[in-house]
């Protein structure tokens, strides 16, 4: 005799199977947008000229709105990824490094206003000027592993085939095409015209910016090679032409650098390999200022390697560590509060282009400390993923992190190192959701086993 139980089972675990399947075509769809999202976000924080110059073409010149409001949107995406997915995916990640820096800004805050006089807007906007964009990463943490590494990849891909023509053609007709700054002041080039060349500066704020662009692309293009050797030579060869047209130092050595380190890592075999090579970097950085300085002292006048602008630099560093020397043991401790940044008070009389400098000045030797060990635990993170994975974007964006030494010698680099960093957390586990996807395959099989096995036996 029939078992009536069995239908009534059967009927509640298909029923549980279907509510299964609706609950993730209701969710899943939603939270991968949002994370999708958050990369484009970051692309455009990467790619930090395309949207003011998007506006000033619309609207004549003028900006609503500056690029703190993508810094904006993004804290709301990762707000907005924390109500659907709530939690936080810190595992690896270097949080202890993280939150001392996020605790000494906090508690620095008091040292700022009440010793140095800045007001709170000042130290909020000096925050976001410096270090938004560089902690940001572990904020995002909510959409660790959802997006692809192929669509980061694309993505790059894309963003590089639309600005290496703009710059080409900023390189080639010597004019740079798009408006340089906007109608209110809000959004600037800088050093697009330097002693008489125009420096093509494409979809960024500066040509440096574009340079780093292209050696992240050309670093790309040799992790590729590995597997799909045609299209990783071509990448690699147009980085290696658009990084040409910046017309600065410091990005051909920057894409000599992160090409070689992610060769390295690509065809490497020594578990240890690259360990050394940022230090190695970071000489040839200065050595580039010690040529620079050659060349100036026998009188040579050759535009690419013109020592003037080395000349300045000294300089402006020699005034301002003359500036901290004479300061007072608390303010060499936490800082004077000056920054980059012509609208923070106090203002800033020179311009600094240095990291550790830049560090210094604002927030101390004991912030030095605090986010010199982060960004080498940053790098270091970086670079066992690349090591433990092989792939092409984690290969690349460890590259870049390996030559923060030497970039940082000549140039604040914050933002775009940061949110290369981020990028590779949004695809580090890039194909979770596949595995995602085959357990909850496995766990509705397990479901509908059962069902069936009792109704063969009914």
């Amino acid at each position: 005799m029939p078992n009536p139980i069995v239908p009534v089972r059967a009927y509640s675990e298909n029923r549980e199977i279907r509510g299964s399947q609706v609950n993730e075509l209701l969710n899943f769809p939603i939270s991968r947008l949002v994370s999708i999202l958050a990369a484009i976000l970051c692309f455009l924080s990467l790619v930090d000229g395309a949207f003011p110059q998007f506006q000033m073409y619309l609207l004549d010149g003028h900006m609503l709105v500056g690029n703190v409001a993508l810094k904006a949107a993004l804290l709301s995406t990762a707000a907005l990824g924390f109500v659907m997915r709530p939690k936080f995916q810190f595992a690896g990640l270097p949080m202890y490094a993280w939150l001392l820096c996020v605790g000494f800004l906090v508690a620095d805050t008091s040292h700022l206003i009440f010793s140095r006089g800045m007001s709170i807007v000042d130290v909020l906007q000096s925050y976001n000027a410096y270090y938004l964009l560089l902690l940001i990463g572990p904020v995002l943490s909510t959409f660790r592993g959802a997006v692809s590494e192929r669509l980061i990849i694309n993505c790059t891909v894309v963003f590089f085939l639309v600005c290496a023509p703009v710059g080409a053609i900023q390189y080639f007709t010597a004019q740079p095409i798009l408006y340089t700054q906007s109608a209110d002041g809000a959004f600037s080039v800088q050093s697009w015209y330097f002693f008489g060349e125009v420096r093509p500066f494409s979809l960024f704020s500066s040509a440096l910016e574009f340079g780093i662009f292209c050696a992240l692309c050309g670093g790309l293009g040799v992790a590729l090679t590995r597997t799909l050797p045609i299209r990783g030579a071509l990448l690699f060869s147009l980085s290696a032409l658009a990084c040409f047209t910046t017309l600065t130092r410091l990005c051909y050595l920057l894409f000599l650098c992160v090409s070689t380190y992610a060769l390295v890592l690509t065809f490497g075999k020594r578990p240890r390999r690259g360990l050394l090579l940022p230090l190695l970097y970071g000489v040839l950085g200065i050595s580039t200022l010690v040529i620079g300085l050659g060349s100036f002292t026998r009188g040579e006048d050759v535009k690419l390697q013109d020592a003037s602008s080395l000349v300045d630099r000294i300089v402006q560093w020699a005034y301002y560590t003359d500036l901290i020397a004479h300061a007072d043991l608390e303010d060499q401790l936490f800082g004077v509060g000056i920054v980059q940044n012509e609208k923070i008070l106090p203002l800033y009389p020179m311009a600094i282009d240095n990291v550790p400098l830049a560090l210094v000045l604002h927030i101390g030797i004991a912030g030095l400390v605090f986010f010199g060990i982060l960004m080498i635990k940053m790098w270091l993170y970086a670079r066992r993923l690349a090591l433990a994975t092989q792939r092409p974007f984690l290969i690349a964006a460890a590259s870049l992190w390996a030559t923060l030494a030497c970039a940082g010698i000549f140039n604040i680099t914050f933002s775009s190192f940061g949110i290369v960093f981020t990028l590779a957390i949004l695809c580090e586990k890039g194909q979770r959701h596949k595995v995602e996807q085959s357990d909850r395959s496995a766990r509705l099989e397990q479901l509908r086993s059962p069902s069936l096995a009792s109704l063969k036996d009914a």
